[in-house]
């Protein structure tokens, strides 16, 4: 997996990234049922989600997880910046595969979360181990975003589609199936309903707001960045590194979109701003009791 090789950068990612809103957490505290001892954050990655919800949801203990090392380090070093806008103390991560969940007691779990991270795993071994780890009644909460547009630049949709897509861009070099999980926003990783029930699942396109229900809340991650900023993001996505890697010879494929950008937008410098947004899913569930 890109992500967990030692080249990858980290610390960029944590940067870049977009956060999730303090409404979507708040919808997760409330969908929680009963104590809140221990929250394990799998596929944390440099430690984004694990902060937030050890932030926001009140646990005891928050202990985020993830099968890289540099990830790790990144994350532990970010708990550390973190202590000045509140306090991390309860906050611990080690290296260890979504899927595995054996360092955690049977039953001992009052919540995990995957955000961001399903569409690598085998989600079947994955929802053995949370249904090993939870209590009864406990949380399983999954959730990730695809796909971003330029809010105000619907017409920049196509030429950034070809870019992250087309055959003689970056559309060879994401991983599959992971990015096609992704895509289909997680619609095949079906949560098992001998084992968990209480599903709440809702999808959001950006695009389409029309086809959201007004019943349900969406996780709507949306993020003003500069030129800069979105230049760096794409830096953190898997299948530009994987490119770059193998085409080193090669003018950069991110700066030719970079200029492509610029002239489409007339946002010449690099410090003017941009708002995006992406297509979202999340899905709740409680371990049957």
């Amino acid at each position: 997996m890109e992500f967990s090789s030692q080249d990858f950068g980290s610390a960029n990612y944590f940067k870049t990234r977009p956060t999730y809103p303090a409404g979507f957490l708040h919808l997760l505290s409330q969908y929680h049922k009963g104590k809140r001892s221990l929250l394990i954050d799998v596929g944390c990655g440099p430690g984004n989600s694990t902060l937030e919800l050890a932030k926001y949801l009140g646990f005891e203990q928050v202990w985020g997880s993830d099968v890289s090392p540099g990830m790790i380090e990144t994350a532990k070093t970010q708990k550390e910046l973190s202590n000045g806008e509140f306090s991390a103390d309860n906050v611990q991560f080690s290296v260890h595969a979504a899927e595995d969940l054996d360092w955690v007691a049977p039953n001992a779990a009052d919540m995990v979360t995957a955000a961001q991270c399903c569409h690598w795993l085998d989600f079947g071994v994955f929802q053995n181990a949370v249904f090993r780890t939870l209590r009864k009644g406990g949380t399983l909460a999954i959730w990730g975003y695809v796909d971003p547009h330029f809010a105000d630049y619907p017409e920049l949709d196509r030429v950034l589609f070809n870019f992250q897509y087309g055959e003689d861009q970056l559309g060879p070099y994401w991983e599959k199936p992971g990015r096609v999980i992704l895509r289909d926003l997680l619609r095949t990783q079906k949560l098992d309903n001998s084992r968990f029930d209480d599903v709440l699942q809702v999808e959001y396109d950006p695009r389409n707001p029309e086809t959201q229900s007004t019943l349900q809340i969406p996780l709507k991650v949306d993020r003003q960045m500069t030129v800069a900023e979105f230049d760096h993001y794409i830096e953190s996505w898997s299948a530009y590194n994987a490119w770059k890697r193998t085409n080193k010879a090669k003018t950069d494929i991110r700066q030719h979109f970079m200029r492509k950008l610029r002239t489409h937008t007339g946002l010449s410098s690099s410090q003017s701003t941009m708002n995006v947004t992406w297509k979202t899913i999340y899905k709740f569930a409680r371990k049957k009791s």
